[in-house]
């Protein structure tokens, strides 16, 4: 089984290096590396946004965290960007001025995964497993385990667990035995450097050394020097603290769903599969003032379609709209998931890339190499010609509506795509 603390490390290493180097290639693997991160915090909002919205923004909150990070502050990047990628996501939905509620079928599942957990732990005497949780409610284990990814941000060993106060070692230790122990992954782990920044510092080195280098009570009274009895006490104390400050952050997220309560804004176009060109341009517009507050680079492309006319005339608009389609998933296929990709007037598209600036001219490229091969596949490509134009900020314009006007449009080919 893989070392989730070596991915950790090696995540570390990464933004260590790029920061050194500014390697164009780096920055890529430092998205990927960090992807978990990213897609664990979009599942806590995902009942408020669409997932691979909330992912495309934790992305933004990432790049900005690197821009701004400040190692000889000796804070580990991961929990930095940790907060960055929340405040993202958060200052999104308050954006946005939107909600999604969870529907009513969710809801009544929800209701039955519970009660057939309390009935199981009554019959069985022992906390069940996911098999028998789901047979009880009878849903399947892949429906339980979504539904789960979507309730808690993580899960402390016996968080909500109650403990005597006698000195016997043994009640001291109930209830954080390694056989108990939760195994945290890299990303809950990340979450758990971020609450403990509340707690004391023996209290924060306590719950480290248990939780993230998952070393026993004994272990743990031996490096620090201090009672096994002791150490018991303090996980119990801490652990209470943690479950407030938890309580806290969820309770702060439900103001937030309070706040975002209008209603929804349309911002996808459903029959192409990508967003409208007002969202795409608003997007534009928040991309180049965010780079301008860290000093970083926007990257814009606009791709156009001439000739769409003439393939409505010869097979009807179905096809044009399939051809778009088509385009729009082409074109995803072909950027990274933070890019943000839209319509720009009635047969166009636009690609918004965060953090990039002349490097877009590559992207820019890449798209174009892509595209002559993709349209000699398509349908009626002998009627369509296309027309690319690429711009960045600061260079091309110091605002989205300046930038867009940079992007100008030039014919791919003297002759239309055959």
């Amino acid at each position: 089984m893989k070392d989730r603390t070596s991915d950790w490390d090696g995540a570390e290493a990464l933004v260590a290096k790029y920061l050194k180097t500014g390697e164009q290639h780096l920055l890529d693997e430092i998205l990927r590396a960090h992807t978990p991160l990213v897609e664990r915090v979009a599942r806590r909002y995902a009942g408020l946004e669409m997932f691979e919205d909330l992912v495309q923004v934790g992305f933004i909150g990432l790049l900005n965290a690197l821009t701004m990070f400040e190692p000889e502050k000796g804070v580990k990047f991961s929990t930095y960007a940790t907060h960055l990628v929340v405040g993202a996501m958060k200052h999104h939905l308050r954006d946005r001025s939107r909600i999604i509620r969870e529907p009513a079928w969710l809801q009544e599942v929800r209701h039955r995964v519970r009660k057939a957990h309390a009935a199981l732990v009554q019959e069985l005497g022992r906390e069940p497993n996911d098999a028998e949780v789901a047979a009880k409610a009878e849903i399947e284990p892949e429906t339980l385990a979504e539904i789960r990814a979507t309730e808690d941000l993580f899960k402390v060993a016996s968080i909500n667990a109650t403990y005597d106060d006698d000195d016997d070692e043994e009640a001291e230790t109930a209830g954080f035995s390694d056989e108990g122990r939760t195994q945290l992954g890299m990303e809950e782990r990340l979450v758990l450097e971020e609450v403990m920044s509340g707690l004391r510092d023996l209290e924060r080195e306590v719950l480290y050394l248990f939780h993230v280098e998952t070393l026993n009570q004994t272990e743990i009274a031996n490096r620090l020097g201090i009672s096994p009895n002791y150490v018991g006490h303090i996980l119990r104390q801490s652990t209470n603290k943690l479950r407030k400050v938890l309580e806290e952050q969820e309770e702060a997220d439900r103001k937030i769903r309070l706040e975002v309560g209008n209603a929804p804004t349309e911002v996808v176009d459903e029959a192409i599969g990508c967003y409208r060109e007002e969202y795409l341009m608003r997007r534009l517009d928040e991309e180049v003032h965010r780079a301008s507050c860290v000093g970083s680079a926007v990257g814009f492309v606009r791709v156009h379609f001439d000739g769409l006319d003439t393939l409505a005339k010869f097979y009807g608009p179905t096809v044009v709209e399939d051809f778009l389609r088509n385009a729009s998933d082409f074109l995803r296929d072909g950027v990274r998931r933070l890019d943000i990709l839209g319509r720009v007037g009635e047969t166009g598209f636009g690609i918004i890339f965060p953090g990039t600036g002349e490097q877009v001219r590559v992207a820019h490229h890449r798209i174009l190499e892509r595209m002559k091969g993709w349209l000699e596949r398509s349908a009626g490509a002998s009627q369509i010609a296309v027309s690319m134009g690429v711009a960045y900020y600061p260079e091309s314009g110091r605002s989205g509506r300046t930038l867009y006007a940079s992007a100008k449009l030039i014919r791919v080919s003297d002759r239309r795509a055959a």
